[in-house]
């Protein structure tokens, strides 16, 4: 696989997940329960997590 394929498929698959966590953060906010603040932790920590992966390559 090319450098410049695999770099274009690593950006897609993060802003996905990005995506993702954005969107179960936004959708759980409105309800109000313990289960609904761990699903929004977990998105956090999933961000977080994506945030510290870019920071490490280009450090």
């Amino acid at each position: 696989m090319k450098d410049s394929t695999r770099t274009a498929l690593l950006v897609g698959v993060r802003t996905l997940v990005a995506a993702a966590c954005v969107a179960l953060v936004v959708v759980e906010r409105k309800t109000i329960g313990w289960g609904h603040l761990g699903i929004m932790l977990l998105a956090l920590a999933g961000l977080m997590a994506l945030l510290a992966s870019y920071n490490r390559r280009y450090q």
